[in-house]
Parts: structure tokens; C-alpha cells; sequence
């Protein structure tokens, strides 16, 4: 069994199907294990930051099970409270009541002082039609159904916006109904603490790349670092060998692609680049995101992260709260997403806009001393969940008998999220156990 890429969804791919017994080789082209959800040592900063924070929610429950089997379950911190900063520099914190689901959330919503209560019952109105039932083509904008349901101007800025922003990378504009509603149900009204927020307690390195590696060798997978896959090699209908890019030949009766679509382009022979199967991703569209950190010479906040109204900035992660006082100063990450107006713009032109934005939200931030920063910016981030963008996605089974497919952009109903990317790699190795032969009694991973 041979697993090309090793971000998540190769890796929750690879660690089932060794515990069915596969033997797997699993190909990387970097240095370690962790795809897009990874950190980076950058020359200067006194620490390896995350290339962007990654957050999780209780209703990510496939990551949380895949952190469970790997054994860092207990290295993400779930927070009971959100807090949102307003234009005037105003904190209130969202909150759940004891209430069952979905009512638990309402009190929270009538405390949060930015929004009036004619918005606060536009905000409970499109709830109520997120309920399951409720209508949501696949084929309509998440503003056009928000302006459906009567939403005011400013609960769409200051409450849909980030939200759907923050989860699905993309403006409501530009966001399927479908999803929207998806991530509302499962974060919001499936469950209680479904909304809380989960936040790693230690840089992405050690939370997938150091145990991912430990679990599969303990498990006799081989490993191959450095080894970039160039090709696949088919014949009639099924793979016959993957080549790597110094010449290796390699050989299994399963594969396994987990990696972005356009670098699926990329190993497929001529012939079947122009297949009706594999030319359908083509017409997805990526989203980027832009991460920020600086440390600076004094603590400014005690809040551990934030949502910010009316800024580039949608969030601020206090990075010092969540893996401890470090050498290098109080850290603050900041995440913007669907960043389509800062990914072009010139990197210290970016550090420079957005310190102003800190100092302005933080009051503490205008009198500490900036002592390092740096800003990551990713282009092709995720791929837009566009309305109609479900019928680019592919299936983890391909025309090819023993080629399989995994990745956060593979049709697994979720968006592109780590919640997402896992998932496609169990889906793909269910996939692979059935095709095998397994029995589904056989299949349970």
C-alpha cells in the first residue's frame, strides 16, 4: 500500500490502514510529516511558529478520534468562551448557557453589546432556519439566503461575515448555502459544546508530524522523506507503479493519492490529464489566507484569542497562554481569512498595517516594543466552497481499480478544514479495506 503526501489526510489514512494491516509506505516530499497544518523554523524568530493557526471545534469529531489514535488528544484546549472585539474596543464574550441544544446559545447571544436587538433577532431568525430541514441549495450564496431570512447589514458584518469567514475561508458572498448551513448545524446546533473552540497547547510539529511518525513505525510503515512522487504509471486500468523524482520505481497493489489537486494533475500520464474523472477539479478556485505573528516586549492581553469587528484582522491568538512564557517575548499570532485584498500586498507593508490594527484593538500594544514578526502568505489556502462547486469534487474511489483519492478537496460534504482532511483519509480507507476484500466487520478502524 503506497500513500502519496503526508499532510493529514494521508496520515489518518496511512495510521487506519496499518492497524488493518497494510503494509504501507507512505511518500513525503518535505522533511517531516504534516502537509499545510505544519510549523517552520524561520531564521531569526526565536521559536518554530505555525504557518497559520489551525483551531478545531468539539464537532470535529474524526480529527479528534485521529488525535486520540496518535495520542494527543489531551493537547487541545477547548474554551468555553469566544470573545469579540468591536470597533470601539468594546470585549463581550459569547458564552453557553445550561440550556439544551439549541437553545444553549441564546443568552449568549443577547448579552453580546455590538449588536442591537433587532439583530439579535435576525440572528435567531436565520437559526431557526438552519435547523435541519431547512432549505439550502448547494446551487445559492450564503448572503443571498441571509437576505432571505431578513438579516440586517450589521449582522452580516459583524457576526456572519467572520464566522463563515473564519470556517470556510471565503466571504458569504461567495460561500455555497450548503456549507454555511452544514458548519452552523454542526457547530452550533447539533450539540452544546459543539462551538467551542479547540486550540492546540503545542506548535503543529509536535501535535502531527512527531507522533504521526512514531504511531506508523511502531506499526512497521516505511517512510520516505525527501521522496518526491512524479508520476504515476498505469496500465489499462489500474496503477502499476509510482516514480520518484531520482528514478525510483516503486511498487504496490494499492495507492493512495493525498495530495491537492493540482499536484494530482501532476502525476497522472498524458492520457489521463483530459479524463472526464480527473479533469473535473479543474474548475475549482483556491482561497488564501494570511497569519501574522509578533512578539513583543510585554505582555498585552490576558484574553487567550479574539474575534475582531471591522479589521483586516479577523482573529488574535495569544500564543504565550497557549504553549507558555517563552524567551522570545509575548506572542500573538493574527489570522485573516479569505484574504483576496492582503495576499498580494508586499510583506512588510502587511506587518506594518496589521501591528497598527494590534495596537489600536489592544490599548497594552501601544507602548510595547515589537521585538520580532513575520507574516506567512498562503495563496492556495483551501479551494473556494463556491455554490456548485460540489460537482468538482471527486470520490476517494477513481476510475483506476487501485488508485484511491484523500484530501480536504475530495467529496467528503465537509470544507476544506482539518476536520475535513481527516476525514477524507478514513473515507479513502474504508475505501481501500472494502476493495480489498475486508469484510465490514473487518473494516472497523
Amino acid at each position: 500500500m503506497i500513500v502519496i503526501g503526508g499532510g493529514l489526510a494521508g496520515l489518518s489514512a496511512a495510521c487506519a490502514l496499518a492497524d488493518l494491516g497494510f503494509a504501507v509506505s507512505l511518500i513525503e516530499r518535505r522533511s517531516l510529516l504534516g502537509g499545510m497544518a505544519t510549523s517552520l523554523r524561520v531564521r531569526g524568530l526565536p521559536e518554530p511558529v505555525d504557518n497559520c493557526q489551525h483551531v478545531l471545534m468539539r464537532s470535529c469529531t474524526a480529527l479528534l478520534d485521529f488525535y486520540a489514535r496518535i495520542g494527543v488528544r489531551d493537547q487541545v484546549r477547548f474554551d468555553p468562551e469566544i470573545a469579540f472585539i468591536d470597533e470601539r474596543g468594546a470585549v463581550s464574550s459569547l458564552a453557553a448557557a445550561r440550556l439544551p441544544a439549541p437553545l444553549h446559545l441564546a443568552p449568549g447571544f443577547a448579552r453580546l453589546r455590538f449588536l442591537t436587538l433587532r439583530d439579535k433577532l435576525a440572528i435567531a431568525k436565520a437559526f431557526l432556519g438552519a435547523l435541519p430541514g431547512g432549505a439550502g441549495s448547494s446551487e445559492e450564496s450564503f448572503a443571498h439566503w441571509l437576505q432571505r431570512r431578513g438579516q440586517t447589514e450589521r449582522t452580516v458584518d459583524a457576526f456572519w461575515r467572520p464566522v463563515i469567514a473564519s470556517a470556510l475561508n471565503e466571504e458569504p458572498e461567495r460561500v455555497s448555502a450548503s456549507y454555511a448551513l452544514l458548519v452552523l448545524r454542526e457547530t452550533f446546533l447539533a450539540r452544546r459544546d459543539g462551538w467551542e473552540l479547540g486550540v492546540p497547547k503545542r506548535p503543529l510539529t509536535q501535535m502531527h508530524a512527531a507522533p504521526a511518525e512514531t504511531y506508523l513505525s511502531q506499526r512497521h510503515a516505511r517512510l520516505l522523506y525527501r521522496a518526491e512522487a512524479t508520476r504515476l504509471q498505469v496500465e489499462g486500468d489500474a496503477v502499476t507503479g509510482v516514480l520518484l523524482a531520482d528514478g525510483t520505481r516503486l511498487r504496490a497493489d494499492y495507492y493512495l493519492s493525498a495530495v491537492p489537486y493540482p499536484a494530482l494533475f501532476r502525476l497522472l500520464p498524458p492520457q489521463l490529464v483530459g479524463h472526464p474523472f480527473f479533469s473535473r477539479p479543474r474548475g475549482m478556485q483556491p482561497s488564501p489566507i494570511v497569519a501574522a505573528h509578533f512578539w513583543l516586549d510585554r505582555p498585552v492581553t490576558p484574553l487567550p484569542h479574539a474575534v475582531l469587528l471591522g479589521r483586516s484582522i479577523h482573529w488574535f491568538f495569544n500564543k504565550t497562554h497557549d504553549f507558555g512564557p517563552r524567551d522570545g517575548g509575548f506572542h500573538l499570532a493574527l489570522v485573516t481569512s479569505a484574504a483576496h485584498a492582503l495576499v498580494s500586498r508586499p510583506r512588510q507593508d502587511l506587518l506594518r498595517q496589521l501591528f497598527e490594527e494590534i495596537r489600536d484593538v489592544l490599548p497594552e500594544a501601544r507602548y510595547a516594543r515589537l521585538l520580532h514578526a513575520v507574516v506567512f502568505k498562503e495563496r492556495c489556502a483551501t479551494f473556494a466552497p463556491l455554490p456548485g462547486c460540489d460537482t468538482l469534487r471527486l470520490p476517494a474511489q477513481t476510475p483506476l481499480r487501485n488508485l484511491f483519492l484523500a484530501g480536504d478537496w475530495t467529496d467528503t460534504g465537509w470544507p476544506a478544514t482539518m476536520e475535513g482532511a481527516v476525514r477524507s483519509g478514513m473515507n479513502a480507507a474504508r475505501t481501500i479495506a472494502a476493495a480489498s476484500g475486508l469484510s465490514p466487520a473487518q473494516q472497523f478502524i
